[in-house]
């Protein structure tokens, strides 16, 4: 197939997964939440349409990862890389080397992914930018996708900093590259993100991110407070905007 997804993931093991909420969470909860954003952002991915789909595993082997649907549907590789843009180039380079022309490169931990979100990512591909980001709150982006596999746009980066998309974004511009950007959206790595995503879930319909709703409810309940035994109140939900190019 000509258009393919690689799903950056790790299995959700305690300590291993999201710990950076931890505290508030402990490490088990932290765990179950990102299965819970895995299954969500997988089932997106599985309802695209026709396309290749590929799940690339930190720790691959792992007993712990889950077999059974939306997974089954991915095919299955290993990260290979020192740091995140390596082992994004591989996936992105392995995906073009089994035939595909366009490439979305998405992590598990932004519940508000949607199959709509990809559907447009390559569609801006389509017709004409060579590469598309979906900007993320901390200065980084969600989703990457590629109309070719230009290693130029994952090397020498300084990954997990708030200048992460600014830093790609003018790569793209010195290489003249034509890029464009999807809405923002928020990944969860902090007890604020997690509060700003109970606000997004109760202001959002139905039926995004079923597994992340459920665990979230259960968590930390319907209302509009803080943590459990926290005086702290919810940020305000993340903006979106419209698509724009730019080169």
């Amino acid at each position: 197939m000509e258009e393919a997804v690689v799903l950056m993931a790790k299995a959700p093991v305690p300590g291993r997964v999201k710990t950076r909420l931890c505290p508030p969470l402990a490490p088990a909860e932290a765990a179950r939440l990102y299965a819970c954003m895995l299954g969500d952002a997988a089932e997106e991915i599985f309802s695209v349409g026709r396309i290749a789909r590929y799940l690339f595993l930190d720790r691959p082997e792992s007993t712990d990862f889950p077999r059974g649907n939306p997974f089954s549907a991915f095919e299955r590789f290993p990260q290979r890389g020192r740091d995140l843009g390596d082992r994004m180039r591989d996936a992105a380079a392995t995906a073009f080397r089994r035939g595909a022309r366009s490439v979305v490169i998405v992590g598990a931990d932004c519940p508000s992914l949607s199959a709509g979100t990809v559907r447009r990512a390559f569609r801006e591909l389509r017709e004409g930018a060579e590469a598309v980001f979906g900007p993320s709150a901390d200065g980084g982006y969600y989703l990457v996708g590629l109309a070719c596999p230009d290693e130029r746009l994952f090397r020498k980066f300084t990954w997990s900093t708030p200048t992460v998309l600014l830093d790609t974004v003018a790569r793209c511009r010195a290489l003249s590259i034509p890029f464009s950007f999807l809405p923002p959206e928020r990944d969860v790595d902090t007890g604020e993100d997690l509060l700003a995503l109970r606000e997004w879930a109760r202001t959002h319909a139905r039926p995004a991110c079923p597994r992340t709703r459920g665990w979230i409810t259960g968590f930390l309940g319907p209302g509009g407070g803080g943590f459990p035994g926290s005086p702290e109140r919810t940020p305000g939900p993340p903006r979106g905007s419209r698509s724009r190019r730019g080169g």
